[in-house]
């Protein structure tokens, strides 16, 4: 399977190439923030539209031949995949500002279950034929002390992964429970992807 990625986390890079994927990385350009206007606690929609807009953005740099070149369209694979993802907590949590906010964001999650929420938009870039869907998994983590999480922020350095933490380090073993894919957590939910992916080629048959 051939696919160009619309990011530029190296961990969803690291999730395709571990399913035998080695896509073809594109960077979005475009703004990322949620439009005032948008219902900051529904969080399947945010997710949704900020999946999409990269996607799109993606699709109009290839469009344009500023990315791959003016010969895209013959040589990169047409499928383009975007995400976004946030953690939910009372309302939605993103990639903490410094230290501190760090800090008072893993506080936040002692004893309690948070949401993930990934939006994934699939588009055939030559065609704008696309798929826009969301994937929720619940994290439950239990206690954990003050400096447990002061370790944690000066071990990993958590400043660029929305709320805070990942679920694949160290900072996974203060999970208690766990309800829906594991990698739709660190950003990525292939299971779900794929058989969207499924479906979207089915449907262009």
């Amino acid at each position: 399977m051939e696919i160009i990625l619309a990011s530029s986390s190296p961990r969803r890079y690291e999730i395709l190439q571990a399913h035998g994927i080695t896509p073809v990385v594109i960077q979005p350009r475009a703004d990322e923030e949620i439009p005032p206007e948008m219902d900051r606690s529904n969080a399947e929609a945010v997710v949704k539209y900020l999946a999409r807009v990269k996607a799109l953005d993606v699709q109009a740099q290839l469009a344009g031949g500023g990315a791959g070149g003016k010969d895209a369209k013959d040589r990169l694979p047409s499928l383009l995949i975007a995400a976004d993802t946030i953690v939910y907590c009372d309302k939605i949590i993103g990639k903490p500002k410094d230290r501190q906010d760090a800090f008072r964001i893993l506080s936040s999650y002692r004893n309690r279950s948070h949401e993930v929420w990934t939006g994934v938009a699939l588009m055939d870039w030559r065609t704008g034929e696309d798929d826009t869907f969301a994937v929720r998994t619940r994290v439950t983590f239990g206690d954990y002390s003050d400096g447990e999480i002061w370790r944690y922020i000066e071990d990993e350095q958590p400043f660029d992964k929305a709320g805070s933490y990942a679920i694949q380090s160290d900072w996974g073993k203060h999970v208690t429970a766990l309800e829906g894919d594991f990698e739709n957590v660190i950003g990525f939910p292939w299971p779900a992807i794929e058989e969207h992916i499924s479906k979207l080629a089915g449907e262009a048959v």
